[in-house]
């Protein structure tokens, strides 16, 4: 079954100069804030979201896989690349990242997720999240928990 895919991204930049300079480095720090579930079932919205720093530089996308436990169809590990509006380039930004998957509905702006060639049981899949920058780096891998895609 092929999968639609659709992207939302929403990229909200909030600019802070701060006195802790640590926390900001050559490499794009991401750090998963939250998920807004562990389990789904038809129709469903499932939504990441990530706090991002960046010392200096422009980000340029954010790298996602997914992994499925259930599915012996080794095609359904599933790579998504979303790229990151351009937004103007200062030093020390932070910032939020939101990525929603519409759960075996098709909506507008959004990833639809289905079971693929394994839509006949649950599955469970984890995700992994590397921001990278346009000068080449990138932030360490982040795991999701498990997520249930329940029948």
């Amino acid at each position: 079954m092929k999968t639609k895919i659709v992207f939302l991204l929403l990229l909200t930049v909030i600019v802070a100069n701060s006195c802790n300079k640590d926390k900001f480095t050559t490499r794009p720090q991401l750090t998963l804030k939250s998920v807004n579930s562990t389990s789904l079932i038809t129709g469903d919205d499932l939504i990441f979201t990530f706090d991002f720093t960046q010392k200096a530089g422009t980000l340029n996308s954010l790298a996602i896989r997914r992994y499925s436990k259930m599915c012996s169809d080794t095609t359904y590990d599933t790579a998504y690349n979303y790229p990151i509006p351009s937004f103007p380039e200062i030093s020390n930004q932070t910032g939020q990242i939101k990525v929603a998957f519409a759960y075996n509905t098709a909506r507008n702006g959004e990833v639809t997720i289905s079971n693929g060639t394994c839509n006949v049981r649950a599955d469970t899949s984890i995700f992994k999240f590397c921001l990278s920058d346009k000068q080449g780096h990138l932030s360490d891998t982040i795991t999701s928990a498990k997520i249930a895609f329940v029948k």
